[in-house]
């Protein structure tokens, strides 16, 4: 394998939307190659740096593929077929720490009534009893997907005293979670209050959150903030006629925008949000690149790939 240094290797940004991340990799290895077209120039090594694959050029053409944001099935949808894939690196940054902010945010908003103390204060309404809050502390937040993502929300969630369990496909005990339950064994000793999907998408995520496993909660607060594939949307109208969840907070969805006629804008138990939990900070996305291209000249090879193909994530 000939060796990665900087006099043969030239770095693709694409879409012309990350100036901070270019930026910095030009004041890091000013003597780096970077381009913002397709690469055409000869070299041992070349490095992609993008969301979405470029249209211009084959993506399986490169060595090292960086997507500067935790998503990675839209890189991979354009990898579909290659007889190479190359390493795929991504931007988690303080991604699970902002979903966390997010999924309390909601929370803490069902459980203190605020919407309901607002229509009292607007009455002059001193109801006292019907104002009066549960609590965070008595409550079980279940998490589909034990990931950098989900660890993030559950350390959000148990920093106000939650008790906070997962679900993932093997099972496996994994910090901060109190517990860790298998996916077949959704939802293990008792129905979460509130659950979140932290998915992301793959051809075994896709439908998941179905009418089977809302079947299980007992009026459950259910968040969104992984993959909007990942949710039957039918199940979910059914689950909240039924009252398996008495509310859904969604943040994501198959198609973005949101189509302006979804049911999901007007019913009074769903609230929309424009795929904000958690965004992409351009520091994050070029210390990470700034980081991984250093340690990989330092010792002269590419990084691992953190991506596992077979799965999708």
């Amino acid at each position: 394998m000939s060796v990665f240094d900087l006099t043969s290797t030239i770095v693709r940004m694409t879409e012309g939307n990350y100036p901070l991340i270019t930026e910095q990799a030009r004041e890091r290895f000013p003597d780096l190659q970077i381009t913002h077209e397709p690469i055409t120039a000869d070299c041992r090594h070349k490095v992609l740096v993008g969301y979405y694959p470029p249209e211009d050029e084959d993506v399986s053409g490169y060595d090292w593929i960086h997507v500067p944001a935790a998503g990675v099935d839209r890189m991979l949808n354009g990898l579909k077929g290659a007889s190479r894939m190359p390493v795929i690196t991504r931007t988690i940054g303080r991604m699970g720490e902002q979903m966390g902010e997010y999924c309390v945010a909601y929370t803490l908003e069902q459980l203190q009534k605020m919407a309901l103390r607002r229509a009292f204060e607007a009455e002059q309404n001193w109801w006292k009893k019907k104002a009066a809050p549960t609590h965070l502390f008595d409550m079980t937040i279940g998490i589909l997907g034990t990931g950098s993502i989900g660890q993030g929300i559950a350390r959000s969630f148990k920093a106000l005293g939650a008790r906070v369990v997962g679900y993932s496909r093997s099972g496996r005990s994994r910090a901060p979670f109190d517990q860790v339950f298998p996916m077949a064994d959704f939802p293990g000793d008792h129905p979460p209050h509130v659950l979140v999907s932290a998915l992301p998408w793959t051809p075994q995520t896709e439908g998941l959150i179905n009418g089977a496993l809302f079947s299980k909660l007992e009026g459950a607060l259910f968040i969104n903030v992984g993959r909007g594939a990942s949710l039957d949307e039918d199940a979910l109208k059914g689950a909240l006629e039924a009252g398996q969840v008495s509310r859904a907070v969604l943040d994501v969805f198959p198609k973005e925008p949101l189509d302006e006629t979804h049911w999901f804008w007007t019913h009074d138990q769903v609230t929309v949000t424009p795929h904000v939990s958690g965004l992409t900070r351009d520091v994050d996305a070029a210390d990470r690149l700034v980081d991984l291209l250093g340690r990989a000249f330092e010792i002269g090879s590419m990084p691992e790939s953190e991506v596992d193909l077979a799965r999708g994530y």
